[in-house]
């Protein structure tokens, strides 16, 4: 007896040993974050230190440094992020996950964000140049640790990352600059062309590569300040559409005597938010995609080839330089190629024109902003703010300014004024709101109007009783167990549909066919979602985050990634732009992040997508697995656990 005993436990010691192997190399271990680790290449140290909270501290005495310790934090923290962005931009998704990647991939070359970030780091000064190949070596150290090269995103994907090339973060930059722009069809021009088969073409791949990277709704972003004295706060909201990814990598940065606090893009240098020595900034980025009508010689031609995952080869050719892109139809045209041009001689067409298709980089404007300078204006870094305790500085030309005495605005979203009063009476823009749900002002004056033009409920149909009893009740938070946003979202939609147009109170025909646009809300929420208001919920109608193109493979192992990122935000005129069925050209933005920095220190309060943000006076927030909400603090005393980057002895 005992020697079988001996027997089953010496087998199952064998096989928790395998398994414990098995585990080791397939998901490896954390990446090193205490000690000291060599560089390759490397000529100036940096230092790294992470709190048990999830605040993250680099230290170094040069901007190469700091550029060494962000490359290897992107990588270690969020190395599926910094690669599959790096993946998009040079447009070799296809290599990774095959041919359902592949019309992704000639949009990117279409862009040319790769060709061109390549060409851009050749041109750089070299002190530029050198901190970009800081950055990469410090990518390219994190994965070198099996903790981060065969992470679970890895493993799922069944791929291997390639080395990162120091024009790599350039292509991300670039790449987060044209989704950073307005959707394509937010532009009238483009929704009258789009009949054009070509632009037509062009839009829906378009929609297609920013819709599977889960990058949309980007125009409801904001920037504002708001407060005085030793309150002042800069605050962002970010819109960063159904992505569940990071989007951004929060850190604290020390370069000798200069202290700073940055939401950094993970692959790149950018840093969207931020603050430095007093000054605070937040940029919408994004250059517009403009339309105009071509008619001459088009461009030479540039051709790029697509290799997949299987060794299938699709060759691209465009009509493409700093001018713009050529769109024509083409002759011959490659698989899935609608925008080769058949000659070059003179024809009618279309152009694009996006800041992004000439060479250069904002990596300048931003090592400014990291010493809080400005002296300049940014190159292409899109509209925003700069602020001190003492003013507020507004850059590029956004669409939507307000400047008060005690508030300032921008915004691509034209609604964002109304929403302007909300926001200045939030605290540092992350106010708690109600256990129901954020607040849209938007909807509940637009939903007192309309309840008025509809009259009483004696006077309606049966069938129309129900909801105009929920409307009637609703606070206009949108909360996801409410039914009535879902109704009123439903019934502004029926009305556009029928009319062309969102109810106007002032038109006589409008308001007759009120009655009419509920009954088919009514009727499609009943088809769609049941019979019973229980299902049309708010919370329900809505789409969760998932990761963007590995949350695609339904396997069991790829839906372990699908991370709902608790309730939907509000209305884009609440006081966190969020979900709406109204404004289709734009899809609903639940992932939204807020970042407010207060001038005066730097304190910085990160909220993520559905997190909470911290208690009143609390000095720190724990970080939350699928989100984040923590306070960066540059003054904070830095963990004495540190991970010393230095050069090969």
């Amino acid at each position: 007896m005992s020697r079988a005993l001996l027997f089953v436990g010496i087998v199952l010691a064998v096989l928790f040993g395998l398994a414990a192997t098995v585990g080791v190399l397939a998901y490896g271990n954390e990446p090193p974050r205490d000690g000291r680790l060599e560089v390759d290449g490397l000529t100036e140290p940096a230092t790294i230190a992470w709190s048990d909270s999830g605040h993250v501290w680099i230290e170094a005495d040069t901007e190469a440094g700091l550029a060494a310790g962000l490359g290897y934090l992107h990588a270690a923290d969020h190395g599926w992020a910094t690669m599959l962005w790096r993946q998009a931009a040079r447009g070799e998704l296809a290599a990774w996950l095959g041919a359902g990647a592949r019309p992704l991939d000639l949009h990117a070359r279409t862009l040319g964000l790769g060709d061109l970030a390549r060409q851009t780091y050749a041109s750089l000064p070299e002190a530029e140049r050198a901190l970009l190949d800081a950055y990469a070596r410090g990518v390219n150290r994190a994965f070198e640790e099996p903790g981060v090269a065969q992470s679970d995103a890895f493993i799922v994907a069944d791929v291997v990352p390639g080395p990162w090339e120091p024009w790599d973060a350039l292509a991300v930059e670039r790449l987060h600059l044209y989704l950073g722009a307005p959707a394509l069809l937010a532009d009238a021009s483009w929704r009258v062309a789009r009949a054009d088969s070509v632009v037509g073409a062009f839009a829906t791949a378009d929609s297609t590569f920013r819709a599977r990277l889960g990058a949309y709704a980007t125009g409801y972003d904001r920037v504002f300040v708001t407060g005085e004295g030793a309150d002042r706060m800069l605050v962002r909201h970010i819109a960063a559409g159904r992505s569940a990814l990071p989007l951004f990598a929060p850190v604290a940065l020390r370069l000798r005597d200069v202290e700073a606090v940055v939401a950094s893009v993970p692959g790149s240098l950018v840093t969207p938010s931020g603050w430095s020595g007093g000054l605070g900034w937040g940029l919408l980025l994004g250059a517009p995609v403009t339309l105009e009508r071509y008619g001459g010689a088009a461009p030479p031609r540039v051709f790029s080839r697509i290799v997949e995952r299987d060794g299938d080869e699709t060759l691209l050719s465009v009509a493409r330089d700093a001018s713009g892109l050529v769109l024509r139809p083409g002759r011959a045209a490659p698989e899935a190629d609608s925008l080769a041009v058949a000659d070059s001689t003179a024809a009618t067409g279309w152009r694009v024109r996006w800041a992004g298709f000439g060479l250069g980089t904002d990596l300048g404007a931003f090592r400014q902003l990291w010493s809080g300078r400005l002296s300049s204006e940014p190159g292409r870094l899109g509209e925003g703010l700069a602020a001190t305790r003492a003013g507020v500085r507004l850059l590029g030309a956004p669409a939507v300014a307000t400047a008060e005495a005690e508030f300032a605005l921008v915004a691509r979203d034209t609604l964002a004024r109304r929403a302007a009063r909300v926001l200045a009476d939030s605290i540092g823009g992350v106010r708690a709101e109600p256990e129901r749900g954020l607040s849209s002002v938007w909807a509940r004056e637009t939903l007192d109007g309309l309840l008025a033009a509809l009259g009483s409920r004696d006077s309606l149909s049966d069938a129309l009783r129900v909801p105009y009893s929920y409307l009637r009740g609703w606070d206009g938070a949108y909360a996801p167990e409410a039914v009535a946003p879902s109704i009123f979202e439903w019934w502004l939609v029926s009305h556009r549909d029928l009319t062309g147009q969102l109810p106007n109170l002032a038109d006589s025909l409008d308001v007759a066919l009120l009655p009419y646009t509920l009954g088919i809300a009514r009727a499609e929420l009943r088809d769609r979602h049941g019979t019973l208001p229980y299902g049309w919920r708010w919370g329900r109608l809505q789409d969760v985050p998932a990761y963007p193109l590995l949350g695609e493979r339904e396997t069991a192992a790829a839906r372990r990634f699908r991370t709902p990122l608790g309730p939907p935000g509000g209305h884009p005129t609440s006081l966190l732009p969020g979900p709406s069925l109204v404004f289709d050209e734009a899809p609903p933005g639940v992932a939204v992040w807020s970042i407010a920095t207060r001038l005066g220190d730097g304190r910085t309060t990160v909220v993520a997508p559905g997190m909470r943000p911290p208690p009143t006076g609390a000095s720190d927030a724990p970080a939350v697995a699928g989100g984040m909400s923590l306070v960066l603090d540059p003054g904070a005393p830095v963990p004495a656990r540190r991970l010393l980057l230095v050069p090969p002895e």
